[in-house]
């Protein structure tokens, strides 16, 4: 396989690379083919370290935006929690919300004799 993304070497394998001798050194040939391996594989080793590290930077910037996101959030839900501070939270019937009903309804009620649908107003 000749793409830049393979890698065919480790270190064993060029820790245990003998090459065979030929004159009075090796056979150049075999020595350049293993050298343009080794380089074929570093060049792998670099478009993996560059795009884990392009995906670092990815995720960290996400990061950086959802804990921003959450901050303003957390300070929305406590400006929200403040001002409804005096609403209570019960589900009892009482006088107060009977005459609310009463009046919503008489409200909905002149609202359709004038043509209007309350159910479409914002």
């Amino acid at each position: 396989m000749d793409d830049n993304t393979t890698i065919s070497l480790n270190a064993k394998a060029i820790l245990e690379k003998t090459f065979v001798p030929h004159g009075n050194g090796y056979d150049p040939d075999e020595v350049d083919a293993f050298l343009d391996q080794i380089i074929r594989d570093y060049r792998a080793f670099e478009a993996y370290y560059k795009e884990a590290k392009e995906y670092t930077v990815s995720l960290e910037t996400s990061l950086r935006n959802a804990k921003e996101k959450i901050n303003k959030l957390e300070v929305e839900n406590a400006s929200y929690s403040s001002r409804l501070a005096g609403v209570k939270d019960t589900d009892e019937v009482n006088s107060t919300n009977i005459e609310l009903i009463n009046r919503i309804r008489r409200l909905e009620t002149e609202l359709f004799k004038r043509g209007a649908d309350p159910n479409l107003i914002k």
